[in-house]
């Protein structure tokens, strides 16, 4: 039944606001999306008042992104950290975006492609933005003597797939916190990374992938 004061019945009876109900509604729809996929879940499934199916999973993708993508550009901003301190904030940061925000990084990591158009070229810009980044964060690290790959695509690439894939596993309240599991990923990333101190730092521009090598993070 319509309302005339601005608030939408909630599941008991109860009255709630529309930015509320919205927030019920994408809540509840995001877990659909993650427990039957984005194509099994019909408009049935969700409440009408949010958009199309289309709407809604770029909303999810906004929401699963656009914090992390932030917090890693301030940082690579950041001219007074070392690379090594850069790589270990933004690995930490990664996980604990994972962490705190699981059921929208799944569906994001595994529902992107389901995307057509428009929609689909800004998810692609998002996610090669933040490739650009951590490979920009190895290359100069590169750059300065303190890390030591041949390849820096594959190195960022690698890394975001381990962190990504926390989504698949990790279970709040389980052993470890997100803060000690990206503590200890930060670790895996610079002892692999690390480079042999009696060399002299590289002058020369690492390899760098192709853009048009498929993203780990896709």
């Amino acid at each position: 039944m319509a309302v005339g004061d601005g608030v939408t019945p909630g599941v008991n009876g109860s009255k709630t606001p529309p930015r509320e109900r919205g927030e019920e509604v994408y809540i509840a729809a995001l877990r659909l999306f993650r427990q039957k996929g984005y194509h099994a879940t019909s408009m049935q499934d969700i409440a009408a008042a949010v958009g199309s199916k289309e709407d809604l999973l770029v909303q999810v993708f906004e929401r699963a992104m656009g914090g992390v993508l932030g917090d890693v550009e301030r940082i690579v901003a950041d001219g007074s950290l070392g690379p090594s301190a850069q790589l270990r904030l933004v690995v930490e940061a990664h996980v604990q975006a994972v962490a705190q925000n699981l059921d929208a990084l799944t569906v994001y990591l595994h529902e992107f492609r389901a995307l057509a158009g428009e929609s689909l070229a800004r998810v692609r810009a998002q996610r090669e933005r933040y490739r650009e980044l951590v490979s920009a964060v190895v290359e100069r690290g590169v750059r300065l003597g303190e890390f030591a790959t041949p390849d820096v695509g594959i190195a960022a690439l690698g890394l975001l797939g381990m962190c990504n894939w926390v989504a698949q596993w990790y279970r709040p309240g389980g052993r470890l916190s997100a803060g000690e599991i990206g503590g200890y990923f930060a670790d895996l990333v610079l002892d692999g990374l690390k480079r042999d101190q009696s060399l002299e730092p590289n002058t020369s521009s690492p390899t760098v992938s192709p853009s048009a090598r498929t993203s780990a993070v896709e």
